[in-house]
């Protein structure tokens, strides 16, 4: 018997680990919270894109106040400005009107997209200037609705909404009086009943009330305190895109 010991030999099987179990990875599109995400993301992007698509388009009329008594009236200018780019939508009209003892269009544009806007409201300074005293605001009225029957002609049947800043109505040369209130109601009812409708922003007491007091008849029309420009221009555009308008 020999007297040396023969140790067990392993084999090089024996010294290796057991094999780690095969881990198996589910494909991204299986997994239930991934999906959620990606519907949920699609629904929103559709829902915006359907607002944004079925959104009226309109005609937004922004006449401010530029005579001498109004002159100073820097923040309530930029207001007006700032109130409506805000609600702009591409497919809308923007027209820019001030007067004073004459009402000038400063700027007549379609809205392509937001970049175009860019700017628009840092110098709220006045574009004109008294020619002769006086501030008309049936010489206003009577250009916009000039300008809403030239887009008519043109085929362009929507909304059309009207916001005016003014300071006072005030007589001055070779203008109409301003206390002829059946000239202001008939101006006022065949831009409203030409799928219009009109906010006034006033400053003086006596013309606020003149205004309210003759005008309650015409269902389109609002007449709001100077110092609410931004509320009553956000009123004004999104009634104009609300459905049954008309």
């Amino acid at each position: 018997m020999s007297r040396y010991y023969h140790p067990t030999r392993y084999t090089s099987r024996s010294l290796q680990s057991p094999a780690a179990p095969t881990q198996t990875h589910k494909a991204w599109f299986k997994s239930p919270l991934i999906l959620s995400a990606i519907l949920l993301g699609l629904g929103i992007v559709g829902a915006t894109l359907f607002v944004e698509f079925t959104t009226q388009r309109i005609i937004h009329i922004r006449a401010d106040d530029n005579s001498d008594s109004a002159e100073t009236y820097t923040a309530q200018r930029q207001q007006h400005c700032q109130a409506s780019i805000q609600h702009y939508k591409p497919g809308d009209v923007a027209i820019s009107m001030s007067f004073a003892d004459r009402p000038v269009t400063t700027q007549n544009i379609s809205i392509s997209n937001s970049l175009s806007l860019l700017g628009q409201c840092k110098d709220p300074k006045r574009a004109i200037a008294n020619k002769h005293p006086g501030t008309s605001l049936i010489l206003l009225l009577e250009r916009i609705q000039n300008t809403v029957q030239k887009e008519r002609a043109r085929k362009n049947q929507k909304p059309v909404v009207v916001t005016i800043a003014i300071q006072d109505d005030e007589p001055g040369p070779n203008q109409p009086n301003p206390k002829d209130v059946q000239r202001i109601k008939t101006v006022v009812h065949n831009i409203t009943e030409n799928n219009g409708a009109i906010a006034f922003m006033v400053e003086d007491e006596t013309l606020k009330n003149q205004l309210e007091t003759n005008l309650t008849s015409e269902g389109k029309v609002q007449i709001c305190d100077f110092k609410d420009i931004s509320n009553c221009v956000s009123l004004a555009l999104e009634t104009a895109r609300k459905p049954g308008f008309r």
